[in-house]
């Protein structure tokens, strides 16, 4: 059963609705998670829960007002027709209530994406204040120069070495230029397919799925509690092969 529940994001610069999910203990922080194609499905509740079950104030954003989609094609579709800035704004909103809402106390938020959720969980890092890490499940990157020279938060990307959408070659790029301007990132290689860790996807894998878990789990505890003159390096590159 899920223990969460929607909430209005009005109050803090949304009309959109988010899935809440609150700790039974103090939280050791908050997590922002923005779901992939298949929107606010039953799996990205669960995962909610479960950052919530581990101490974190998990909200989860919609970015297809409140469309649940049945199948690839149409999960296609809607994923073409979200806006950047849409997508920022309800984004910042989530942030900005894990933050300052009375119920609970937060200093430090993270953010969680997949797929497309990935690709707006990076620029969001690159753009929106009070972030203090991201995670990118199998997400889109961008290797131009510029841009990633904005990157200020301790970055955790997840690679699936079977991605159809994501080349290798790009992802090397990617990697290699974050390590040039000696930005923090620590990268993950899987042999599996995209959507390996969102349990609404066909391509679910769970041993991958339960590994890249219990590494973001790790991720957050330390980066929210460790000093900023940590950061800046690579810290390793996994392929796993189970």
């Amino acid at each position: 059963m899920l223990r969460g529940a929607l909430v209005k994001l009005t109050d803090f610069g949304s009309d959109d609705v988010g899935y809440l999910s609150i700790p039974d203990q103090e939280p050791k922080g908050g997590v922002v998670l923005v779901p992939g194609k298949w929107g606010m499905s039953q799996g990205i509740k669960f995962l909610a829960d479960r950052f919530s079950k581990e101490g974190y104030v998990a909200l989860a954003v919609d970015l297809f007002n409140g469309i649940v989609p049945k199948d690839s094609s149409y999960a296609a579709d809607l994923s073409r027709f979200v806006r950047v800035d849409s997508a920022l704004g309800v984004i910042s909103a989530a942030v900005r209530f894990l933050h300052e809402s009375p119920r609970f106390h937060t200093d430090k938020v993270g953010i969680v994406g997949w797929d497309l959720g990935g690709e707006y969980t990076f620029e969001a890092a690159l753009t929106i204040k009070g972030i203090e890490a991201a995670i990118i499940y199998y997400g889109e990157v961008d290797t131009e120069k510029k841009k990633l020279a904005k990157l200020r938060v301790p970055l955790c990307y997840f690679y699936a070495e079977k991605d159809k959408t994501i080349s290798k070659e790009k992802i090397i790029r990617f990697v290699n230029m974050l390590e040039e301007e000696k930005k923090p990132l620590a990268f993950y290689s899987f042999d599996t397919q995209e959507g390996f860790a969102d349990p609404s996807s066909s391509n679910y894998d769970p041993t991958n799925a339960e590994a890249a878990w219990h590494i973001s789990i790790d991720f957050l505890e330390k980066k929210f509690n460790s000093p900023k003159k940590e950061m800046g390096l690579l810290e390793k590159i996994i392929h796993s092969k189970d």
